[in-house]
């Protein structure tokens, strides 16, 4: 069994300089010495010209270093100058997102939380939990931003916290354009009833509350169903008109959709996949932020409503 030499050093700088200046020494000695010169001045040529040599390398390798050093300085600088300038635009948009949630019309302590929590979500939940939490401040900073740039937001399918949290939050009226093909069935689902309740909240608290169910002829008129809808409604404070299309006026017709204006500001539309109310579900719905648009909608409740007629009452009420 054979065992390999261990490494030899490599030698160090001051030894090789050394071995330099005395082998450049050694080289000038004979040299001078094979020309006939003098014992003692070859000597003195000797010791001369090897220390020159020993400071020509010491001069040689100071430069190297000094050259090191000197980029080491700039590489440190240029690190330090853009730690800084990263520093500086962090602390800057800080300071100016501070600033924005101070003049913000929402609550400052709310914004924080949301910050706050956010923030609480660790690396040892689960990945899903990350991806369903970056996917919601993403869905609601879209949002945000539609709504502050004031164009239109809309939403896959049918949303119901758009309808129940614009509701729980008007201030002033809620105007509703109900059609068969949207609404069927509503009134009897589960967001059917909290959105009634919702609107027995805002009747309740004085703000208008109405709404015209658009009919496709007149023979709906006697649909128990609608009848008893209406008389529902109108028991939770909330106004009930009826509209047959064929009454709609000609220029109006073509703009009858599903729709609710809140406060007269906003507009939430929804769109049928279909027209037949037995098959159609919902496509799309939309929040309708532009100023001219929503006053258009508003317009067209204000006509489509002084067009519409009362629903007739129950028949006990009719003997009474």
């Amino acid at each position: 069994m054979t065992t390999s030499a261990p490494p030899v050093a490599p030698p160090s700088s001051v030894t090789r300089k050394i071995l330099t200046t005395a082998a450049t020494g050694g080289l000038t000695f004979l040299i001078t010495n094979a020309a006939n010169v003098p014992p003692d001045t070859s000597l003195t040529l000797s010791i001369l010209i090897g220390g020159i040599a020993l400071l020509v390398r010491f001069l040689v390798d100071f430069d190297r270093r000094l050259s090191r050093v000197e980029r080491l300085e700039q590489d440190g600088l240029a690190e330090t100058k853009q730690l800084v300038t990263d520093t500086f635009a962090d602390i800057s948009e800080a300071t100016d997102l501070h600033s924005m949630i101070g003049v913000s019309v929402l609550e400052e302590e709310a914004i924080r939380d949301l910050v706050r929590n956010a923030a609480r979500i660790s690396a040892a939940q689960p990945a899903i939990i990350h991806h369903f939490v970056q996917a919601k401040i993403v869905q609601t900073s879209d949002l945000l931003k539609q709504i502050a740039d004031g164009g239109t937001a809309t939403y896959d399918g049918e949303d119901r916290e758009w309808l129940l949290g614009l509701t729980c939050n008007a201030t002033a009226s809620i105007d509703a354009i109900s059609m068969a093909a949207v609404d069927h069935g509503l009134w009897q689902s589960e967001i059917g009833q909290r959105y009634l309740d919702a609107q027995r909240d805002a009747a309740a608290t004085g703000k208008k509350v109405r709404r015209i169910f658009v009919l496709d002829t007149a023979d709906d008129m006697g649909d128990k169903d609608l009848a008893l809808a209406c008389t529902e409604q109108t028991r939770l404070g909330i106004e009930v008109r009826l509209l047959v299309r064929a009454d709609v006026p000609q220029q109006l017709r073509v703009q009858v959709r599903d729709l609710i204006v809140f406060d007269d500001t906003l507009a939430y539309e929804t769109t049928p996949t279909v027209s037949d109310p037995r098959h159609a579900q919902i496509a799309e719905t939309r929040l309708v932020l532009t100023g001219q648009r929503v006053q258009r909608r508003v317009k067209l409740f204000r006509e489509l409503w002084e067009v519409a007629r009362d629903p007739d009452p129950p028949d006990d009420q009719r003997k009474t």
